[in-house]
């Protein structure tokens, strides 16, 4: 059925997400996840580990950019 598969190919995407973030490094995963998972601000992020602001947007675009690649690599479909 129709939603059978709807949840399994979310069940899918959710396995693939967690595959992509253990493939990630510290450095970029945590500010992402803090930002986009928990809803944490920039400024948030930049006290949390200690440094500055741009660090903390530079880390979330690598971030994504990684995460995109990766998720592509892994599932052959664009996040």
């Amino acid at each position: 059925p129709p939603r059978a598969a709807a949840a399994l190919e979310s069940w899918d995407d959710r396995a693939a997400i967690g595959e992509v973030h253990g493939l990630m490094g510290d450095t970029l995963r945590n500010p992402l996840v803090m930002c986009d998972d928990d809803g944490f601000a920039y400024q948030e992020i930049a006290d949390h580990h200690g440094v500055g602001l741009s660090a903390v947007k530079m880390r979330i675009k690598r971030g994504r950019e990684e995460f995109r690649r990766l998720y592509l690599d892994l599932t052959g479909r664009e996040a």
